[in-house]
């Protein structure tokens, strides 16, 4: 079946259609979807991933912005239409009886906004399976001290298990991005000990000003005495002149506990 075009893809909306069937199937091959599952996927466009998925599962939900591509997706057997921003969007309202399952094809320009805010539902997904331009997906996976390891690499790997999936071709898609895309499946770890919106906050006072030690971030932006400040260090084994980037996401971890006993933030 070949993917219809729209024609003027939007610039502002990040539009590339995946067009390549090959392709396509590798991504539902990748998803390893079930008859029961409940899958929401975000940007379905003009239904490339969503004729090939919604036959195999127990129902789709194809979220898309767009209303000029709304009459693509009118027609698929098994699917609920959802005209939203995927941002706004309630999932852990979408179903009752169960987790979903999440996919799509992420817009560059807010891949990392959609990516926190679909980690904030988490205990209503069971997995995702996304797509980025092969840059992000690289800074979502990013080790500690990595040039590209930042803020969405700690947030991302400390509240999911990363599985690198294959990369896909800019010249699969229709308009051609600039640079290549690749698959990612994240799976939630255990619960973390850490809640969503104190582990952020931290990081965001961590990174605030990426050049600078982390000691001199953090008594810049935490009401924290200094000497208690270095007395968590000698405990954590903390160089003082360690830099936000160079601590993995479980010594963050370790590192906002021990500055819980001492500061609100």
């Amino acid at each position: 079946m070949k993917t219809p075009i729209p024609p003027g893809p939007k610039r502002r909306l990040g539009q590339n259609f995946l067009c390549d069937q090959n392709i396509l199937r590798k991504i539902v091959e990748f998803i390893r979807p079930a008859p029961g599952d409940f899958i929401v996927e975000i940007g379905a466009g003009t239904g490339a991933l969503t004729a090939p998925l919604a036959p195999q599962v127990a129902h789709l939900i194809a979220v898309e912005l767009d209303a000029d591509l709304l009459p693509y997706l009118q027609n698929f057997q098994n699917v609920t239409l959802l005209h939203s921003d995927i941002r706004k969007v309630d999932l852990c309202g979408i179903r009752q009886d169960g987790k979903i399952r999440v996919t799509g094809n992420l817009p560059y320009y807010i891949s990392s906004n959609i990516l926190t805010s679909l980690i904030l539902q988490r205990k209503c997904i069971q997995d995702m399976t996304l797509m980025f331009q092969e840059e992000v997906a690289h800074r979502i996976m990013a080790p500690p001290s990595d040039p590209d390891y930042g803020y969405l690499s700690v947030i991302t790997q400390y509240y999911c298990n990363i599985q690198k999936g294959f990369r896909i071709n800019r010249n699969c898609f229709v308009p051609k991005p600039e640079i290549e895309s690749r698959i990612l499946r994240f799976e939630f770890r255990a619960e973390p000990v850490i809640e969503f919106e104190e582990f952020a906050s931290l990081l965001e006072k961590a990174f605030s000003q990426r050049r600078k030690k982390l000691r001199n971030n953090l008594l810049r932006t935490l009401p924290i005495p200094p000497q208690s400040l270095d007395r968590i260090f000698d405990e954590l084994q903390l160089k003082p002149d360690v830099r936000a980037e160079n601590l993995s996401a479980d010594q963050y971890e370790k590192l906002i506990l021990q500055i819980r006993q001492n500061v609100s933030y």
